[in-house]
């Protein structure tokens, strides 16, 4: 194996690795909720034009204003 091999390698890792834990803290600061959203919107109204996410989470957070429940913040 050559040094490029190994060097090749070790960065593909890297990358996978960094773009885990990308996913992993978008989802632990609710930055998939959206996309969850636009999943949903897609299948239940085709052919309707959805949020923008600015609105989207305007409403979202209004709605957990008005719906208080428990959560550590």
């Amino acid at each position: 194996m050559s040094v490029g091999e190994i060097f090749r390698g070790s960065t593909t890792s890297l990358k996978a690795g960094a773009k885990a834990l990308s996913g992993y803290f978008e989802g632990v600061l609710t930055g998939d909720k959206y996309k969850g959203y636009l999943e949903h919107h897609a299948k239940s109204h085709p052919g309707e034009e959805p949020m923008t996410e600015k609105q989207w989470w305007r409403d979202y957070n209004k709605w957990q204003d008005d719906n208080p429940q428990g959560r550590c913040c």
